[in-house]
């Protein structure tokens, strides 16, 4: 659970201080059933009244809706640097992967909500995750086949990095890498050639 913040409350523009509520949140909602969460204890590890927690974000459907896309802003924000021009095509998708499953691993707060949000129902929690595919599809160059295959690696990833953390036996991480490097790429490797939309991928054009 967050630290308690018990120091006096200073005034924030409301753009910081309604991202301020959204990291408390993440760091209370980790590791727990999001409808076990209190609106008072968000708003105690922001320093803020729950009054404004509502204020800024109506029901917890809105609040959980905002803390997952701040999460996949972050997870999205450590895996750009992958998609270099300048690296091949085999050397961009294992270099996604390993900054995914790095950020999995170093990121264990944001990387819960992540988790949650794919079993989430709530409308606000739905369009944060598909917003978080829509930015991935559009980074590749868009279309049908480029959503089917973006939604799909990142599924892959997520259920890889979640049976990796329950597993009984060690198993190194740099192994992780590869094997869910050698599983996506051989698929992504055998659609790069021929395109696999009217636009290929960014990271198909090197």
């Amino acid at each position: 659970m967050a630290r308690r913040n018990n120091g006096p409350r200073t005034r924030l523009a409301p753009e910081l201080r309604r991202a301020q509520i959204i990291e408390a949140a993440i760091e209370v909602f980790a590791g727990r059933e999001p409808s076990e969460v209190t609106f008072e204890e968000i708003a105690e590890a922001a320093g803020v009244s729950r009054a404004l927690v509502y204020n800024y974000f109506g029901d917890r459907g809105g609040l959980l809706g905002a803390v997952c896309l701040r999460c996949f802003e972050q997870l999205d924000d450590a895996i750009a640097p992958a998609f270099d021009p300048s690296l091949r095509p085999s050397q961009q998708a294992r270099e996604w992967i390993r900054r995914y499953l790095t950020f999995a691993a170093e990121n264990p707060a944001p990387w819960s909500m992540i988790g949650s949000a794919t079993a989430s129902q709530h409308p606000a929690v739905q369009e944060a995750r598909q917003r978080r595919i829509e930015s991935v599809v559009e980074r590749w160059g868009g279309g049908p086949e480029v959503r089917i295959i973006a939604a799909s690696i990142n599924g892959l990833l997520l259920a890889g990095m979640s049976a990796y953390e329950e597993l009984d036996d060690d198993l190194e991480f740099d192994r992780l890498v590869d094997i869910l490097g050698v599983f996506a790429w051989k698929g992504l490797g055998q659609l790069i050639p021929s395109g696999i939309a009217t636009h290929p991928p960014a990271f198909a054009k090197t």
